[in-house]
């Protein structure tokens, strides 16, 4: 039993342990959760991951800070708390890179190319990595796990919040042992090394055995390069936080009009022995005398609210800005006199950024394939190698009608393209593949010329 193994499944029973596990965060203050973060500290990683997963998913109430001098109590009565989740919209926006389908071709015999074919039929590759490209850009670090089950290779994606991973001592971006806690209260884990797997549940081992995959049955995938051990850092670090402060502003706001937004009436000496009732066809009688001054009087709060709209702008274009996304992106109709090359302009951060995603994910390709070799060569005695060819569909910028129509002219006049290309790339469900949309292309020309 290898040492990595044995401090995992020592890490994995104290975990799962009932007087350790703890399915949600003990503070909620996004300070607070700043505040516990060390490198060291394995549990205060998860915590924070777990937030930012929270966050990205709409969970953000949870992490509403109270106003100064306000009671737990009367924050949970308090009845105006309102979120905007921009964590969502900054991740969804720069991972764009599975959004359209993306060309695969497997270099192996084919045998092995037809199994794997078949592997990534059944498991929706472009579906799988869009949504782990997300998980990644958020927290930094995401999995998928291959399984094998009732004789097919399955596809699982873990998060970052959900797994312990002790690496190889000399390579840091290389697990030894992985620890994997399934979706629930944190009380079953299973824990990985190359050589053997357990099952633990409640602070006790459940099942142990060996396995013969040679690794552990993880691909992972980093944000950025790993050069101080197995974690980096993800956009949702930053951007979370930033959406949490946001949160806190406009709900103040929405506070602020509720409580102080509209005028109020005031009754000056009315007669004490009228009540008082108020309404479109109802009026109130004052009895007085002298010069004692009376009526009814409307008096506007001094409330800071064009001051906190305005705090709000600011916040967002500020984080928008410092995370590179171009307003371009975030609007359908980026104006009517915007041209092609403008656009480009703006969307040239994303365009960078989708440059260096490209080759993250080509390398993490070719590792979830191994792990799929090495399921397949465990469980059906299927070897040999396999290398795959990724070809990632070019970005759609907005244009546009005229432009789009003189840039697929100059294209086709120089051999760029074809007229079947463009018609699948314009309705891509009615042609699943390049041939089909060339026999209509076909079809079409000959009932033209008839």
């Amino acid at each position: 039993m290898s040492d990595a193994f044995t401090k995992a499944l020592s890490v994995a029973l104290e975990q799962t342990s009932p007087v350790m596990r703890n399915d949600r965060p003990v503070v909620s203050r996004p300070d607070e959760l700043y505040s516990l973060y060390t490198d060291s500290d394995e549990s205060a990683r998860r915590t924070q991951a777990r937030f930012t997963w929270d966050m990205y998913r709409g969970d953000q109430l949870r992490y509403l800070t109270r106003l100064p001098g306000e009671s737990a109590a009367d924050f949970l009565r308090r009845p105006h708390k309102q979120f905007l989740n921009i964590t969502r919209v900054v991740i969804d926006v720069l991972s764009q890179l599975y959004r359209r389908p993306v060309e695969r071709n497997i270099d192996a015999d084919a045998n092995l190319a037809k199994r794997i074919q078949r592997v990534w039929d059944r498991n929706p590759l472009d579906r799988l990595l869009l949504g782990l490209d997300r998980l990644t850009r958020l927290q930094g670090v995401a999995g998928v796990r291959v399984s094998y089950e009732e004789g097919e290779v399955r596809f699982w994606p873990w998060p970052a919040h959900r797994l312990i991973v002790l690496p190889d001592f000399d390579r840091p971006d290389t697990p030894a042992a992985v620890i994997a806690f399934t979706a629930g209260d944190g009380s079953v884990a299973h824990v990985w090394s190359g050589s053997r797997v357990s099952t633990v549940a409640g602070g006790r081992i459940l099942t142990e055995q060996e396995h013969g995959l040679g690794r552990v049955p993880f691909a992972f995938v980093h944000d950025s390069l790993p050069v101080d051990g197995f974690w980096t850092e993800g956009r949702g670090h930053s951007v979370a936080y930033a959406n949490a402060e946001f949160n806190a502003k406009l709900s103040e706001l929405a506070h602020t009009v509720a409580m102080q937004g509209f005028g109020v009436m005031e009754i000056v000496n009315p007669d004490p022995a009228q009540q008082i009732a108020i309404g479109p066809a109802r009026a109130i009688a004052f009895t007085v005398s002298g010069n004692e001054p009376f009526g009814v009087n409307f008096k506007s709060p001094n409330a800071p609210i064009r001051d906190l709209i305005e705090d709000l702008e600011f916040l967002l274009r500020t984080l928008l800005r410092t995370q590179r996304i171009p307003e371009s992106l975030l609007s359908v109709n980026v104006g009517a006199n915007v041209s092609g090359v403008s656009v480009l302009a703006q969307q040239s951060p994303v365009l960078e950024d989708r440059v260096e995603r490209r080759q993250v994910f080509r390398s993490f390709e070719q590792d979830l394939l191994d792990v799929t070799r090495a399921v397949l060569r465990e469980h059906e005695g299927v070897s040999g190698e396999a290398v795959v060819q990724v070809n990632y569909p070019e970005p759609q910028l907005e244009q546009n009608a005229s432009e789009r129509v003189s840039v697929d002219d100059w294209r086709l006049r120089h051999g760029m393209t074809t007229p079947w290309e463009i018609m699948r790339r314009d309705d891509p469900d009615a042609y699943p593949a390049v041939e089909d949309a060339k026999q209509a292309w076909l079809a079409n020309r000959e009932d033209h010329h008839a």
